[in-house]
């Protein structure tokens, strides 16, 4: 008798158990998928009922109508043709940056005997602990034209006034917003890499083919579905680009749409919630198509896994007299592009003024001093840590119970879900934070329902925005575990619940465990959901960061407060390496 026979046996003879069981196993995952379904589509609703209502969002008093469209597309209210042009600037610069980079170095460290990769993956990968608009403050301590360490160094070097090296201008933001996704490039290849058959290059070596010829016409064909679901998801990000946009050109006129959607609720006095909303439903529609065509490539029975079955030391491309020069180059990028940055930043901190100059006799920690007194800060750092804990908790329920439904049951609205989990990537943190604030003024006319400004709306947004990664983590490694292990324990009279207790989570706990860590770093990090949805009584960290660079002159307390930022999240960070997780582990999942 076949395992399946004995356990449709054990269910027939348990009879009202067994539908106690299924009762318990609807009621969990159903309200589970209700969750998913309501945070990736309220908003959306609310967001599209903005759009074309006459009044402000709560005002029952409104009507229906297309106005707003005619104002954003027609009467000019916003330059669309030029924020268009802007945005596809900064994604395909971002995208170009960051794959060729992340791919490049994705190769060289699995399939070359490249010397020292460990040293530069670890730098490669610090990457993920820094948020955008810090990478972008960075950027302007390092190289900022009037007192960037680096450009007044090879100025005064060179008896100039001043050096510009374009740090402003569109491709230059552009660069900056690639630089800062390598390290996810890099996640999202090399697994490809390191999984890939290695017999198709054996074959190509055996034959006289070169190291080029063979990168062009057998590797990059092999992991052709990973490396296009890795382009799609950066341009994704790169069409809703907020945080190194606002730093380095809102202030020089240079806008985007995300920017420009955020400064119409958040800068305009009365809010352009209608015009806002109007604005967001093109970007949407363009994202959505993207979106589309990334669930295509990915679904296609998972032709980016690899994995053969067969074990054995792969062999590695041999550099020759290439490796140490490689290395050399490599280290210089490196250095360029994160070292130094970094270093101008903690420097630019340590000055009461900074100027570009390294001045030994004003080094002070006066700045830390605010940083680390500030009621303020305190307040914002507290803030933070809730959300980071709750939208951490939240999320992992949601993605590992959406995961379970999608891989181990045969439940009618599993494509569904497992398509509502990735729509967020259609959707930009500034529009996700948009819907948010037109649903919770609209919910906000309930009796005793308080959703406006609170981190509780924050958190929500926070989930929403990582739900089709962290969903992509859970569901690799839910088909991993076999089913079988379950069924016996069904076979020996085990409740659903006690199942999903004793089998189920404690095999999957290390991937929760991951996924927990993965949510709170990033949610930590965010800038785009709470920029649009805090209040007063709600701000947290990366919000008052940014204020105090936006709209106060004080560049140094901003870079103290980054470091500590920084400071942070590397020991968040340590603290996941001394459980025995790592990014690279996690790019691996």
């Amino acid at each position: 008798m076949s395992v399946r026979d004995d356990v449709a046996a054990a269910l027939e003879g348990v009879g009202g158990l067994a539908d106690r069981r299924f009762s318990a196993k609807r009621l969990v995952l159903g309200t589970i998928v209700a969750g998913v379904a309501v945070l990736t589509l309220v908003p959306l609703v609310f967001l599209l009922w903005t759009s074309v209502w006459s009044g402000y969002p709560g005002e029952i008093g409104g009507s229906f109508t297309l106005a707003h469209f005619v104002d954003v597309y027609r009467e000019g209210f916003f330059d669309v043709p030029t924020l268009l042009a802007n945005t596809l600037v900064v994604a395909v610069g971002m995208t170009v940056t960051g794959i060729a980079l992340g791919l490049t170095l994705a190769w060289l460290f699995v399939r070359t005997n490249l010397p020292t990769k460990g040293g530069l993956e670890l730098v490669l990968l610090s990457g993920q602990a820094i948020p955008g608009y810090v990478f972008g403050i960075m950027y302007i301590t390092a190289y900022g034209p009037q007192n960037g360490l680096v450009s007044v160094a090879v100025a005064d070097a060179l008896g100039l006034g001043s050096l510009s090296v374009g740090l402003f201008t569109p491709w230059g933001v552009a660069f900056v917003a690639g630089v800062n996704v390598v390290s996810t490039a890099y996640l999202l290849t090399v697994p490809a890499l390191q999984d890939m058959d290695a017999s198709f290059e054996e074959v190509s070596r055996i034959h006289g083919a070169s190291v080029t010829q063979t990168l062009r016409s057998v590797t990059l064909p092999l992991v052709k579905p990973a490396l296009l679901s890795a382009v799609i998801t950066v341009f994704l990000y790169g069409m809703g680009e907020f945080a190194i946009v606002s730093v380095l050109g809102s202030r020089r006129g240079f806008d985007v749409y995300s920017t420009a959607i955020g400064s119409a609720i958040n800068s305009r006095f009365p809010p352009a919630y209608g015009e806002a909303a109007a604005l967001a439903c093109s970007l949407l529609l363009a994202t959505g198509v993207l979106v589309y065509y990334y669930r295509r490539v990915t679904s296609r029975k998972r032709e980016f896994m690899t994995l053969t079955g067969r074990t054995g030391r792969r062999r590695t491309w041999d550099l020759g007299r290439w490796r140490w020069p490689l290395a050399g180059g490599l280290w210089a990028v490196v250095s360029l592009v994160w070292i130094l940055p970094i270093l101008a930043l903690a420097l630019t901190s340590l000055h009461s003024t900074w100027t570009g100059h390294v001045r030994l006799s004003g080094l002070s920690v006066e700045h830390y001093v605010t940083a680390v007194t500030s009621s303020g800060l305190r307040e914002a750092f507290v803030n933070s840590v809730l959300v980071a804990v709750g939208a951490a908790t939240l999320g992992t329920v949601l993605v590992v119970g959406a995961a379970y439904y999608t891989e181990r049951t045969d439940g009618r609205f599993r494509g569904a879900v497992d398509f509502l989990t990735l729509t967020p990537l259609a959707v930009p943190g500034i529009i996700t934070g948009a819907g948010l604030i037109f649903l919770s003024l609209w919910v906000g006319k309930l009796p005793g329902v308080t959703l406006y400004g609170t981190l509780a709306i924050i958190a929500l947004g926070s989930v929403i925005v990582f739900l089709p990664v962290s969903s992509r983590i859970a569901v690799g490694n839910v088909v991993q575990i076999h089913s079988v292990l379950e069924e016996a324990a069904r076979v020996a009279g085990a409740s659903w619940l006690r199942q999903l207790r004793e089998v189920f989570l404690p095999l999957f706990r290390n991937t929760a465990v991951v996924l927990w860590f993965f949510l709170a770093v990033h949610v930590f990090q965010l800038l785009s959901i709470p920029w649009m949805t805090y209040s007063s009584d709600t701000v947290v960290i990366p919000v008052e960061l940014f204020q105090l660079y936006m709209y106060e002159p004080a560049l140094s307390l901003v870079a103290a407060i980054s470091t500590v930022f920084i400071g942070l999240t590397v020991v968040f960070v340590l603290a996941m390496r001394v459980c025995g997780i790592t990014f690279y582990e996690l790019g691996q999942h």
